[in-house]
């Protein structure tokens, strides 16, 4: 997955950037799939889910023959309207709306006597629900743009020790390290993030 480690995506939507159709494809497919796993859709239908959601940003007819959804022109963009609320709300609503749609279609072509019962009820998938994913969505971005801002041999302790949990003497001796500069790269890294996080989080 491409990232910027100048201007992060999230930034561009909340000061109104154009955004281009991969990078914006690329970074909220997976936000897209897990929200549509909350409503237990099938494989085909995530695919429909993310194709609809995407559809809908961009305002273009890319998934009725006009273009492969793997050559989609760069140059096709989307930007943000602010009017409409926060951004992650919104992306919500949207992906939302459109996995109800799927599952109401889905109903609607059981038999009478098939699997119209085994639909789930979409009442539990609360919006707490939604802002952890949005939290985890937040960290990936957040993870992508640290390890462009920092060394490599200091993201590499960071990721080892901080958060696969090594031992600092093991993360010492693998990366030819003394354990000081680990929990120096541990405290450098942490300090980067949550400005990072709190940066793509302000008014999103």
């Amino acid at each position: 997955m491409a990232y910027t480690t100048k201007k992060s995506l999230l930034r561009k939507v909340r000061e109104g950037d154009e955004i281009g159709w991969h990078e914006f494809y690329e970074t909220y497919k997976p936000l897209i799939l897990r929200r549509g796993m909350d409503f237990s859709l099938r494989t085909q239908e995530l695919a429909e889910l993310v194709q609809k959601v995407m559809l809908e940003f961009f305002q273009k007819d890319l998934f009725h023959g006009r273009y492969d959804i793997d050559s989609v022109p760069e140059e096709l963009t989307f930007r943000y309207d602010e009017k409409k609320g926060r951004f992650r709300d919104f992306l919500r609503r949207v992906v939302t709306n459109h996995a109800l749609k799927i599952l109401r279609s889905r109903r609607d072509q059981a038999p009478l006597d098939g699997l119209a019962h085994a639909i789930p009820d979409p009442s539990r998938n609360c919006d707490e629900q939604w802002e952890n994913e949005w939290r985890q969505h937040l960290m990936t971005q957040a993870l992508a743009e640290l390890r462009g801002q920092v060394a490599s041999v200091t993201y590499q302790a960071f990721e080892m020790y901080a958060m696969k949990r090594k031992s600092v003497t093991d993360t010492a001796e693998f990366l030819n390290l003394s354990v000081s500069s680990v929990y120096t790269a541990r405290s450098r890294c942490v300090a980067k993030l949550k400005a990072i996080i709190g940066e793509l989080e302000a008014r999103q």
